[in-house]
């Protein structure tokens, strides 16, 4: 029998409403975090960073808004041009890429479709959020104030432009979902709605995976839930669930890197590239004290000294910075693992809902698996590609959050509704002053002023040579994943590329391939550098100042007697251009 109209237009008016919550949770995301930002303070085409693996991201952009993807750059590595199957360093991201060319359709500069995307992120993760708070049946104001929370996790601002990928974390909701329904032995693929909804959501994570990482934390996760439920049921049906997602996700991974896979059956693979070892995973671990403490730059100043003294006590890294809570999220996660305790010693007895238990129980493995000296260091003695386990923590911050939704429901059910309300109010204006800090607030004069400095002296470069003209880069520095070079940084070289339009660098040529000619040029001098870059067909040499002890004053001065005429020098007189041809 067909449903009464009236039936129908209910369901209608609650799916419009539905949607119009979350419209109104992914916008409030944007307003908070934008309030953080304070966007407007700088200029949208001023990246948020200009340094290190920023740039990496940005030159990754500009590469796929000017070539159409990210496997070939024909603008770097010259004479030849950078092949980047052995570094794709947007790969395990199509989804994201496409946002990325999206974007591209209403700027072709590379700085704003940056700034642009990594702002849309706070609403992004927001809405994914809070999808999944309200599958797992919170209520539609709890699950607004903890997906702002979770968008606004110091995680986000931590890792911002120098780990794009990573800020966009909207996958991990969906991989957190997917880990609780398999704690929860929910049926993922009885059905062929069911099935499609968790191809969906494993398509989803495979192609958002932020260069794989959370579409392995997803498996490593999903693969002990099943294998603990298994287990606590002696039951096949939670192996056969969590196997199923662990199988497509796996297999939707490498079909992203099927590219790499023909390059590499005809080129042989590159062990000079991107390989780890398994001692990494001990170096990029976390500790229980760098969830719970404050964050860097307290607003209280006693909690920003007791940060400083703890980190004091330790050498940096990046487990140091990224990981903290914040306190609503933190009181989350000692409630959650303080059920789990409790329950080892109350067998038998149901202390919390299942849904809470579940929850504790999975920031409980990722715990275990991020902690140092976790569980993580058997996974890295098979594969240990996957090396930052310290980033587990946007998972426990997930699962956290859930537990702090699920009791607030309870709380509010309980209260009038004006108490409730002020309840919530007042855990997210805590939770956001708390997990949040000026610093964040990108340093927009003096990246302007580095920024347009650099673009000026490529724009008076590209005045004088013609199009596709080819510039030679010293110092020379091997691509990707370069120590410091005395005041240089990583990617340093990458700030001709991001400020040209039509010229060719020799920077990004993929090391370890031992056919780039640039290795021999490099190491002339004088006269002999002139004539044989001249020879290789190049126009100009480009020297960035901060990689010599003596400012490159040697190198000049050898140019400056062999060519017989000044350099051109940026206006901050860090960078330095000899004109070899015309």
């Amino acid at each position: 029998m067909p449903a009464p109209s009236g039936a129908g237009e209910a369901v209608r008016l609650k799916r419009w409403s539905e949607a119009g919550n979350a419209a109104l949770c992914a916008a409030l995301c944007f307003f908070f975090g934008a309030l953080v930002i304070r966007p407007w303070r700088g200029s949208l085409d001023v990246p948020y960073l200009y340094l290190g693996d920023a740039n990496l991201y940005q030159a990754s952009i500009k590469g796929v808004l000017d070539h159409g993807w990210y496997w070939h750059n024909a603008s770097l590595g010259a004479p030849g041009q950078a092949q980047l199957f052995d570094f794709p360093s947007l790969g395990g991201d199509p989804l994201n890429v496409l946002a990325i060319k999206f974007l591209g359709l209403f700027s072709s500069d590379s700085a704003v479709v940056m700034n642009v995307f990594f702002l849309l992120t706070f609403p992004a993760v927001g809405l994914a959020a809070y999808l999944v708070l309200r599958r797992l049946m919170l209520s539609v104001p709890v699950a607004i104030a903890c997906s702002i929370l979770y968008a606004l996790l110091p995680y986000h601002f931590t890792r911002g432009e120098g780990h794009l990928l990573l800020s966009a974390y909207y996958a991990v909701p969906l991989g957190a979902y997917l880990v609780l329904s398999v704690l929860g032995d929910r049926a993922l693929f009885a059905g062929r709605r069911v099935a499609l909804g968790t191809f969906a959501l494993c398509a989803v994570i495979a192609f958002a995976s932020a260069s794989y990482y959370y579409s392995a934390f997803t498996v490593v996760l999903v693969a002990a839930a099943a294998v603990l439920r298994g287990l606590a049921l002696r039951s096949w049906r939670p192996l056969v669930n969590g196997g199923g997602v662990v199988a497509v996700i796996a297999a939707l991974s490498l079909f992203t890197l099927l590219p790499s896979f023909v390059y590499w059956a005809s080129h042989g693979t590159n062990p000079g590239v991107g390989h780890r070892s398994t001692f990494e995973s001990e170096l990029y671990a976390l500790k229980f004290a760098q969830l719970v403490l404050p964050i860097e730059g307290h607003r209280i100043g006693k909690l920003a000294h007791a940060r400083e003294t703890y980190d004091s006590w330790f050498p940096r890294t990046e487990a140091s910075i990224t990981t903290p809570l914040g306190i609503v999220a933190a009181l989350g996660f000692v409630g959650l693992l303080g059920l789990c305790l409790v329950q080892l010693v109350s067998p038998g007895r149901r202390l919390a809902p299942a849904l809470y238990g579940n929850a504790g129980l999975a920031a409980l493995l990722a715990l275990l698996f991020a902690w140092v000296g976790g569980l993580a260091v058997f996974v890295a003695a098979l594969e240990p590609q996957i090396r930052s386990w310290n980033r587990l923590s946007i998972f426990i911050g997930f699962f956290a959050l859930l537990g702090v939704g699920l009791v607030l429901d309870v709380l509010v059910a309980r209260w009038r509704p004006l108490v409730g309300a002020l309840l919530l109010c007042g855990v997210l204006t805590v939770g956001l002053l708390d997990q949040t800090s000026s610093s964040y607030e990108p340093h927009y004069d003096a990246l302007a002023a580095d920024y347009r400095s650099d673009g000026d002296f490529v724009s008076d470069i590209q005045a004088r040579l013609p199009d596709g003209a080819m510039v030679f880069q010293l110092p020379y520095i091997r691509f990707p994943e370069a120590p410091p070079a005395q005041g240089m940084v990583d990617y340093d070289l990458m700030r001709g590329y991001l400020h040209s339009d039509g010229l060719r660098w020799s920077y990004g040529h993929i090391k370890g391939r031992n056919d780039d000619p640039n290795v021999a040029l490099a190491d002339e001098k004088g006269p002999g550098l002139v004539r044989d870059a001249k020879a290789a067909g190049f126009d100009g040499i480009y020297i960035d100042r901060f990689g010599y002890a003596d400012k490159a004053e040697a190198l000049e001065s050898e140019l400056v007697d062999a060519l017989g005429h000044p350099p051109l020098v940026s206006r901050n007189g860090r960078l330095s251009f000899f004109q070899l041809t015309g």
